[in-house]
C-alpha cells in the first residue's frame, strides 16, 4: 500500500454521513428485511478459503447453514405483515425532548374517594415524581456528554446496529472495500498487507464503527492526527481508506 494517495479527511466524513442516510433508510424495512440480510451474512461471513483448518471448515458449514435457516425463515415471514416500519424515525431522542413515561401516567381518583383510594393515588403520584427527579439528575448529569450526544445521534436516524453491521460488513466485502458513500466520494478501504477485504475483514471493521460510538465519536476523529489517516475502525481492522 506504499505509495496510494490516502482519502482526504473531508471525502471519509462526507462519505460516512451518506452511509448513516442509507443505514436510517435501512432501518425503515420489516424485521424480516433485517433477518434476511443476516442470514446473507452468516452464508457469507466466514469466506469460501480452503486452507483453513478443519475445525474452521466445520465451524464454517455450521454458520452456512443456521444463515440458510434463517434466511428461509425470513422469506417464509415476508409475506405476513408490513413491508415497512413507521416508528423509527425518532427526532426526539436527538433533541432529548422524548416524552417522559411517567408524563404518560394518569392517576384516576373517584369521585367519592374514600381512605383507602386516597392512599393508593398518593403513593402512586409520589412514585412519579421520585421517577421524574431522577429522570433530570440523569440528564444533567449525561446529557452533555459525547457518548449520550453520539448515541442519541444515531437513534434519531433510526441507525441501529443491526443495520450497521449487515450495511457496512455486506457492501464493503461484495465492493471490495467501498459502501454507497465511498462510491460517491471516491474512495475504498484497503487491508494494509494488500491482501483483497474479505466480508469477515469488513465485519471486524465495522466492530470499530461501533467502537467509535462508544467512545464518542473521538475515535473517528483520529484520522485528522494519525500519519496514515487511521481512524478507530481502521487500527482494529488494519485498514486504511484511499483515493479510488
Amino acid at each position: 500500500m506504499l505509495g496510494q494517495p490516502l482519502a482526504e479527511p473531508w471525502r471519509r466524513f462526507a462519505a460516512i454521513l451518506v452511509d448513516l442516510v442509507v443505514v436510517g433508510l435501512l432501518s425503515f424495512l420489516s424485521r424480516p428485511f433485517l433477518a434476511l440480510g443476516t442470514g446473507v451474512l452468516l452464508i457469507v461471513l466466514l469466506g469460501n478459503s480452503p486452507s483453513v483448518l478443519l475445525v474452521m471448515k466445520t465451524f464454517r458449514w455450521i454458520c452456512r447453514a443456521l444463515g440458510a435457516l434463517v434466511v428461509l425463515l425470513a422469506v417464509l415471514a415476508l409475506g405476513h405483515g408490513s413491508l415497512l416500519r413507521s416508528s423509527q424515525l425518532n427526532l426526539a431522542a436527538l433533541t432529548g425532548d422524548s416524552e417522559s413515561a411517567a408524563m404518560r401516567e394518569t392517576v384516576p381518583v373517584p369521585p367519592n374517594p374514600n381512605w383507602s383510594d386516597l392512599h393508593s393515588a398518593n403513593a402512586r403520584l409520589q412514585a412519579q415524581v421520585d421517577q421524574l427527579k431522577d429522570e433530570i439528575r440523569e440528564r444533567q448529569a449525561t446529557g452533555a456528554s459525547w457518548v449520550t450526544q453520539a448515541r442519541a445521534f444515531t437513534r434519531a436516524l433510526g441507525v441501529t446496529f443491526g443495520w450497521s453491521g449487515l450495511y457496512f460488513t455486506l457492501l464493503a466485502g461484495t465492493w471490495n472495500g467501498r459502501t454507497l458513500g465511498k462510491r460517491l466520494l471516491g474512495t475504498r478501504a484497503v487491508k494494509i498487507n494488500g491482501t483483497p477485504l474479505t466480508y469477515f475483514d469488513a465485519f471486524i471493521r465495522n466492530g470499530g464503527y461501533v467502537a467509535g460510538v462508544a467512545m464518542g465519536l473521538i475515535g473517528f476523529l483520529k484520522l485528522l492526527w494519525e500519519p496514515n489517516r487511521q481512524a478507530v475502525e481502521d487500527r482494529i481492522a488494519g485498514t486504511v481508506v484511499i483515493k479510488a
